[in-house]
């Protein structure tokens, strides 16, 4: 093969790779109804509050396509009970965090459900926004006992979907807490 086509062959394979990789750029950020086939496993575990974190990542599945919430391999993010301290969240990077759900969080009337749900929202890179409107997920505790939304909108849902399509990096830093209103 003379030097002229090898350089018209690696032409046309860097024209094909680039082609292959403008399919996948425009897979990743369309908003597709099913999974998308590029979808990040992230895997969690659960000593306390088992069945909420369970939910939780149905939830979380069911509304970002970039993002699959799995129970056990090696979890990155790490749910557990404690008996003070506030609820909150340990950010470690994107799909990693160490979370507390504090049980008088739940006893003074906080939606257990929609504290963990919350907090693996940290753990997917949302900061708390203590707006206290109910239909933010990240809003937490500011929205007041009554709040029993268990739903990111879908402006968190697209920003989480955003980050696991790799355009963007999650801050890692001090702890989010589910703020009591």
């Amino acid at each position: 093969m003379t030097g002229k086509h090898l350089r018209l062959a690696l032409g046309a394979l860097l024209t094909s790779l680039a082609l292959v990789g403008t399919s996948l750029t425009t897979a990743a950020t369309a908003a597709p109804a099913a999974p998308s086939a590029l979808a990040r496993t992230v895997y969690y575990s659960a000593s306390g509050y088992s069945a909420e974190a369970d939910q939780a990542a149905q939830i979380w599945n069911s509304r970002v396509p970039n993002l699959r919430l799995v129970r056990g391999g090696s979890a990155t993010i790490r749910i557990a009970a404690t008996n003070g301290g506030g609820s909150r969240a340990y950010p470690c990077g994107l799909g990693c965090a160490t979370i507390y759900i504090d049980n008088r969080d739940v006893s003074a009337g906080n939606y257990a459900l929609r504290i963990v749900a919350h907090e693996i929202g940290h753990g997917l890179g949302l900061p708390d926004t203590y707006n206290g409107i109910c239909s933010y997920l990240m809003s937490g505790g500011s929205a007041g006992t009554s709040c029993r939304n268990v739903y990111p909108n879908a402006q968190e849902a697209n920003r989480v979907n955003q980050l696991f399509a790799g355009r963007a990096v999650a801050a890692v830093g001090t702890p989010e807490v589910y703020a009591r209103g």
